[in-house]
């Protein structure tokens, strides 16, 4: 009896202590990862010497005896890493630039020499960066006690400024990654303008309004900088412009950056050019962008291009691609017009768009083709149309000449003439009845009939071809 008893109590002590075990592991898990989800935010504090300023990096929500890899500039000397309790980090390999976080806060102490004579100076790569980490939460604040007759400004909003007896103190706060920042002697007046700061000097503020971006909406913040002590300047968070810059030319700017931000990968001038003069009623400046702008233009109605150019806007990412489909959504039907273009620095391939339809004959379902249509007309492809209605179809002299031919009948049509040769007989046109796009041979629906004596109709169900 005993030993029965034994083995039940071993048995129970068994499954009490794996389920221990499994709630602890568990637990440890969700711990863990509650630790490594905490956002990660970063406090810089800067103080200004005669030749140097002395920088104070924090970093917090860092996972506890992590490794991490640092990348400093070679900007940034006497530089040195501490923990949260201020012991000197430990190198986590052989590497002198990867260190252990003791616990969730990295802080690195720097210097940046700067230039006690110049007017004016913008710092862009000034802090320590530690790749793969994303700072959500960002703040910057200045105590300035050596240049205290100009102003300073930053990528981020100016939260607090005050002027003491012996040190001006600035407070700027926001999120995402450091900013570029910015000081220059003379002061600067600075003023809220939608989502941006501008710093200005006198009244100049007054005159700017930003009225197309505030109908836009979702812009990032930004810092705009109008001065002439410094060389005109754009990246993400900051702008600087001549201080007399016109307020269409400087809001084309700032939208022209937004559509920047969006695209991850190199992108053709000429499309921010386009879209940013089109969502402003501006003349683009480039040629290629003039010309990609009225195809816009020629083939979307007022609405759809509005409708468009916002979306494409209000886009978290943009490639080719995705252009494309938000462009096809404006008509509802499919094109491929930027993929054509993108990365093809040659002429601007026009804009048109498709739609897969059956094809039918005297009644009959044929088949499956696609249409374009452009300039208020629709093109079938000839040769799927033309052979659904009997004829053989070859391709002559390197693909210039079609030769077309049912019974007694023959055409000839050439690619770069207007002219045809039926039953040996030429014909001359106004205009050439085929057209070649993306490596296919289109016909407008209308020359079926002149030429071949077919009725050609869209009728719901597809496009009806009758003899």
């Amino acid at each position: 009896m005993w030993k029965a008893a034994l083995f039940i109590f071993l048995i129970l002590s068994g499954i009490i202590s794996g389920m221990v075990l499994w709630q602890w592991q568990a637990y440890s898990e969700h711990a863990i990862a509650k630790k490594s989800s905490r956002a990660i935010t970063q406090e810089i504090i800067v103080e200004t010497h005669p030749k140097e300023l002395k920088i104070t990096q924090k970093l917090n929500g860092l996972v506890a005896r992590k490794g991490y890899r640092l990348d400093i500039p070679d900007t940034l000397f006497k530089w040195n890493c501490k923990t949260g309790t201020g012991k000197a980090c430990d190198s986590a390999d052989e590497s002198h630039y990867t260190f252990f976080s003791a616990d969730d806060q990295m802080i690195f102490e720097y210097t940046v020499p700067i230039n006690e004579k110049k007017k004016a100076f913008l710092l862009t790569d000034w802090f320590v960066k530690i790749p793969g980490i994303k700072a959500e939460g960002l703040s910057i604040s200045i105590s300035d006690s050596f240049k205290r007759e100009g102003s300073w400004a930053a990528g981020i909003k100016l939260k607090a400024q005050k002027k003491l007896d012996h040190i001006d103190y600035y407070y700027f706060e926001g999120y995402g990654n450091v900013t570029s920042l910015y000081w220059q002697a003379e002061p600067l007046l600075k003023t809220a303008i939608n989502n941006t700061d501008a710093y200005t000097a006198g009244i100049r503020a007054a005159s700017l309004d930003f009225k197309k971006l505030n109908d836009i909406g979702n812009v990032p913040f930004m810092s705009i900088i109008l001065t002439d002590r410094y060389p005109e300047y754009m990246d993400e968070n900051i702008l600087i412009a001549p201080p007399h810059i016109k307020v269409g030319e400087l809001e084309k700017k700032l939208i022209a950056l937004q559509f920047q931000r969006k695209f991850a990968d190199g992108y053709p001038d000429w499309i921010i050019d386009a879209f940013a003069a089109g969502l402003l009623d501006l003349k683009p400046g480039s040629t290629k962008g003039r010309i990609a702008l009225k195809e816009l233009q020629g083939e979307l109605t007022e609405d759809e291009l509005k409708n468009y150019l916002i979306n494409v806007f209000q886009a978290d990412s943009l490639d080719a691609e995705k252009l494309d489909k938000l462009l096809g959504n404006a008509k509802g039907l499919h094109t491929q017009f930027f993929t054509m273009n993108i990365n093809n620095e040659a002429p601007l391939a026009p804009l048109y768009f498709q739609e897969e339809k059956n094809l039918w004959v005297s009644g009959a379902e044929m088949a499956s083709i696609n249409l374009v249509y452009r300039d208020g007309k629709i093109f079938l492809p000839f040769t799927a149309a033309i052979q659904a209605l009997g004829y053989e179809v070859k391709v002559l002299s390197g693909e210039e000449t079609l030769l077309v031919s049912k019974g007694k009948n023959s055409y000839r049509f050439y690619l770069n003439k207007n002219v045809f040769i039926y039953n040996e007989e030429d014909y001359g046109l106004l205009m050439n009845p085929l057209t070649r796009q993306n490596g296919t041979v289109w016909m407008e629906i209308q020359w079926f009939k002149a030429l071949f004596g077919v009725t050609a109709e869209e009728r719901e169900g597809g496009i009806h071809l009758t003899p």
